[in-house]
C-alpha cells in the first residue's frame, strides 16, 4: 500500500528519527568517555588524593602560620618548612631500597604513619629544633608515599598502561591538594585543630591503601631495576600531559621516582650545551620562587592584609582552574615552540612578583593588587612545567630519563637552598626582600633561557657534545 502522507510529514518524520539516533549517538560516547577512567582507576589512588591533601593543600598553609602566630620568629618559617623540602629529597633512597629489597608496602605505608605521627606531634612539641625534625620526617614520609605509589603501577600493571595511570595518579593528587587548600580556610583560626585533622585524615588514607594495593611486589632481577625501567621506558611527551599540583617552590613531587641523582655526573658534560643553560635557568627560578612559597600564607597576611582563608581559598581556585591549563601549555609549546612558551611562563611570574613589591612603594591598594600577583604566579605553573619538561626532552644530549633525573634534581636542590636563605632575609629585610628575590632568579632564568629552543630547533646529539669537547 502507497503511502498517502504528505511528503513534508515523511522527510520531517525522517529528519526527526536522524537526530534521535544522532543524540543515541552522542549519549553512547558520553558514555564511554565517562566508563574510560574505570580502566585506569584503582580504589588506593583516593590514598594518594588524601595525601595530596595533607602535604600540598593542608601544611603549607597551616604550618607557616602556626609557626609565626605560636613564636612570633619569623625565620624560623623558613627553617621549618626547609626541612620539610629536604625531607622530600629523599625520594632516590625509598626507590633504591624498594628496587632491591622488595620492600614497597611496608615503606609505603611507614610513609603514611611517619607523616602522621610527625603532624599530630607539632602542635605539642614546639621549638625550632622539634618542629624542624618533625618537619623533615613528614617530608620523608610524603616522599616515601609518593615514590612507591608510582612504582606500585609500573610494578603490576602492563607497561602499556602505565602512562594513563600515572595520569590519573597525578590527578587524584591535584585534586587531592585543592580540597586540602579549601579546606585550610577553614583551620587558619585553630591551627592545633587543623593538623591533628591532617593527621586523622591519614588513617582511611592507610585503609584505602590496605583495601587497595596488591598483596605483594613481583621480583625483578638486578639488571631489570624499576627505577631505570621506568626512566628508560616512560614517554616524556606524556609526562608534560597532565598536571602536577603547585607544592611550595614547585612542585617537588612531580614523578618523584624521577628525582634521581645519578646523572649528576653527566653534569659537567652538559654546563656548555643548551640543555646545560636550561637547566642553570631552571635552578635560578627554582631558588629565586622558594623564599615566597614558604612564605605565602604568613606573607599574604602580613604585608597585603589578605585574610589567610582567603589566600587558601584563591590558591584552591587557581590551582583548580591550573588544572585544565595543561593541555593548553602543551599547545602553545608545539605551535610556538617550548622555548618560548617558557619565556612566557617566566614573564608571567615576573609580573605577578612585581604586583607584590610594587605595592611597597606606591599608594595603591594593596589587598587586590596582590591577590592579582598571587593569580599570575599560581597560573602560569602549567605553562613554565610544560615548557621545562618538553625542553629537557628535546635538548638533551643524552637519555632522557637521565635528563629528567637532572631537571627534577636541579629544581628541588634549588628550592632547598631558596627555602633556608628566606629566614634570614626575611628577618634582615622584610617580606619585601620575598618578592625581589623572586624577580632576581625569574629575571636570571629569563636571560638564560634566551635562545634555547625555536620552535623548529632540533634537539641536541651526542656527537654535538662531542664537537664542542674538541673544539675546547
Amino acid at each position: 500500500m502507497a503511502d498517502t502522507r504528505n511528503p513534508g510529514t515523511i522527510m520531517g518524520e525522517k529528519v526527526i528519527a536522524a537526530r534521535i539516533q544522532l543524540a543515541r549517538e552522542h549519549l553512547d560516547r558520553l558514555r564511554a568517555i565517562l566508563k574510560e577512567p574505570g580502566r585506569w582507576i584503582s580504589v588506593w589512588f583516593l590514598a594518594y588524593a588524601l595525601l595530596g591533601a595533607v602535604s600540598s593543600g593542608l601544611l603549607p598553609i597551616l604550618l607557616p602560620l602556626m609557626i609565626v602566630t605560636l613564636t612570633h620568629h619569623l625565620s624560623w618559617v623558613a627553617y621549618v618548612m626547609g626541612g620539610f623540602n629536604l625531607g622530600l629529597l629523599t625520594s632516590p633512597l625509598w626507590g633504591g631500597v624498594a628496587d632491591s629489597k622488595h620492600l614497597h608496602r611496608p615503606i609505603f605505608f611507614g610513609g603514611f604513619l611517619v607523616l602522621l605521627m610527625a603532624l599530630a606531634a607539632m602542635p605539642f612539641l614546639p621549638g625550632i629544633l622539634t618542629w624542624s625534625g618533625l618537619s623533615l620526617l613528614a617530608g620523608a614520609g610524603t616522599s616515601a608515599v609518593a615514590t612507591m605509589a608510582s612504582l606500585f603501577i609500573v610494578e603490576f600493571d602492563p607497561q602499556n598502561e602505565w602512562e594513563p595511570r600515572l595520569g590519573w595518579l597525578q590527578t587524584f593528587n591535584g585534586g587531592g591538594q585543592v580540597g586540602g587548600l579549601l579546606l585550610a580556610g577553614i583551620f587558619v583560626s585553630n591551627f592545633k585543630v587543623g593538623l591533628i585533622c591532617a593527621a586523622l585524615a591519614l588513617i582511611p588514607a592507610i585503609w584505602l591503601g590496605a583495601k587497595g594495593l596488591p598483596t605483594a611486589a613481583r621480583h625483578h632481577g638486578w639488571a631489570a631495576e624499576v627505577g631505570d625501567r621506568m626512566r628508560r621506558d616512560l614517554d616524556w611527551r606524556f609526562l608534560a600531559n597532565f598536571g602536577r599540583p603547585e607544592l611550595l617552590g614547585g612542585g617537588l613531587l612531580r614523578f618523584s621516582h624521577h628525582l634521581s641523582l645519578h646523572g649528576a655526573r653527566r653534569l659537567g658534560d652538559v654546563l656548555h650545551t643548551r640543555f646545560g643553560r636550561f637547566l642553570l635557568s631552571w635552578f635560578a627560578v627554582a631558588f629565586g620562587v622558594a623564599a615566597f612559597f614558604a612564605y605565602f600564607p604568613v606573607a599574604m597576611q602580613k604585608a597585603y592584609s589578605v585574610a589567610p582563608a582567603l589566600t587558601s581559598s584563591v590558591y584552591a581556585m587557581t590551582a583548580a582552574v591550573a588544572l585544565v591549563l595543561y593541555s593548553m601549555g602543551g599547545q602553545l609549546s608545539g605551535r610556538f615552540g617550548a622555548g618560548r612558551v617558557y619565556r612566557w611562563s617566566l614573564m608571567l611570574r615576573f609580573l605577578g612578583f612585581g604586583l607584590l613589591l610594587l605595592v611597597f612603594f606606591l599608594p595603591i591598594p594593596r589587598t587586590l593588587i596582590a591577590l592579582a600577583g598571587f593569580v599570575l604566579i599560581i597560573i602560569a605553573w602549567p605553562l613554565q612545567s610544560i615548557s621545562g619538561t618538553t625542553l629537557t626532552a628535546r635538548l638533551t644530549p643524552f637519555s632522557q630519563g637521565e635528563a629528567m633525573g637532572l631537571f627534577n634534581a636541579s629544581g628541588a636542590v634549588a628550592t632547598v637552598m631558596g627555602t633556608f636563605l628566606a629566614g634570614p632575609l626575611v628577618h634582615l629585610i622584610g617580606y619585601p626582600s620575598l618578592s625581589a628575590l623572586a624577580l632576581v632568579g625569574i629575571l636570571l632564568g629569563w636571560l638564560m633561557g634566551h635562545g634555547l629552543q625555536a620552535s623548529d630547533a632540533a634537539p641536541a646529539r651526542p656527537d654535538d657534545l662531542l664537537a664542542q669537547k674538541a673544539q675546547s
